[in-house]
């Protein structure tokens, strides 16, 4: 009953005082025997009173206890997330209020918005199995290294998992409580400032690192190269844009020289989807496959300076390849 409304309480009570006033109206003014039948009346109409206000009351207990333990699912989730996921799978960032926010939120190199839709069935295979996302720019170094459930032969218990899936579940805009994703950034300022500093510095860099500073030179030259060449890492095992992240101006010509033995092509990316890139073409396109030893080039456009006005970055891929990526920070 302490989990009743206040004023809900006092409506109660007040009924309760009118039809007991009423009742003892109506015994004072009869005899013995019908005092007797009364009272039973009486105590019958207060316990039919009472019943749904002890209904109600345990169910207000009952929701109270299960969105408790669904708040405590979600912050021991956003803790697991937080200290077993892989590197660099969200940033951090401060918002135009100074708040921290974490961006650029993933688990197996998949969006959180990938697993929204999922069956519950399917959500604990993802989570449990370590599986991960083939076409995901940032890729482990050792697959063996990656988050899995005892099951799997992995360090994460089934409790574990299960907080993870309710961690998942809160990031759904759908959901009406609680965001975990909005705890976490001053849980690991508490307590564990290096992986707190890693998603400052991740949400700041990016999944491209550090933009190489071209902003000084009117022409730029760029390379299309095959992975291990002159020590150059590439995510994809076709080849790689070197270097991958860039920093120009409006009005730079950029020039991309196919050093690689495959044929590729250059074209900007709508958004900032690369799991499924979708063509900017109106921005730019090489239309056709550049061979080994070919060239391609592009002079910066306002367009591309406004195509993603929150950032003024451009992702741009080859589409043969679609998992070679690479981004351009355009300034003015």
């Amino acid at each position: 009953m302490a989990n009743l409304g206040p004023q809900t309480i006092i409506e109660l009570i007040v009924l309760l005082i009118v039809i007991g006033g009423l009742l003892y109206i109506v015994v004072s003014k009869t005899n013995a025997v019908e005092k007797t039948g009364l009272g039973s009346v009486i105590m019958l109409a207060i316990v039919a009173l009472m019943i749904p206000v002890f209904w109600i009351a345990e169910a207000n207990n009952q929701a109270s206890a299960t969105a408790a333990q669904n708040q405590l699912a979600i912050e021991r989730g956003m803790q697991v997330y937080g200290e077993q996921c892989t590197p660099s799978c969200f940033g951090i960032a401060t918002d135009a209020n100074g708040k921290d926010t974490v961006v650029n939120a993933t688990w197996g190199g998949y969006p959180m918005s990938h697993f929204w839709s999922m069956t519950d069935d399917d959500l604990r295979i993802a989570v449990a199995s370590g599986a991960y996302n083939p076409k995901a720019l940032i890729q482990p170094a050792n697959l063996n290294s990656l988050p899995r459930s005892d099951e799997f032969g992995g360090a994460l218990s089934s409790s574990q998992v299960d907080y993870l899936m309710t961690f998942i579940r809160s990031t759904d805009p759908k959901n009406k409580g609680t965001n975990g994703l909005n705890l976490l950034a001053p849980y690991l300022q508490l307590n564990d400032a290096t992986i707190y500093a890693s998603a400052v510095t991740f949400a700041k860099e990016g999944q491209f690192g550090a933009a190489q500073d071209f902003t000084n030179q009117q022409e730029v030259a760029l390379d299309i190269v095959d992975p291990g060449t002159n020590g150059v890492s590439c995510q994809s095992q076709q080849g790689c844009f070197t270097p991958i992240n860039i920093k120009v101006k409006v009005g730079t010509k950029i020039t991309w020289t196919n050093k690689s033995k495959l044929a590729h092509t250059i074209v900007a990316v709508q958004g900032t989807d690369i799991a499924s890139p979708k063509p900017a073409s109106d921005i730019f396109d090489s239309k056709v496959q550049i061979p080994s030893g070919g060239t391609f080039s592009y002079t910066v456009t306002d367009a591309a300076y406004n195509l993603n006005s929150d950032t003024h970055n451009v992702l741009y891929y080859c589409s043969i390849h679609p998992d070679m990526v690479a981004q351009m920070n355009i300034v003015k």
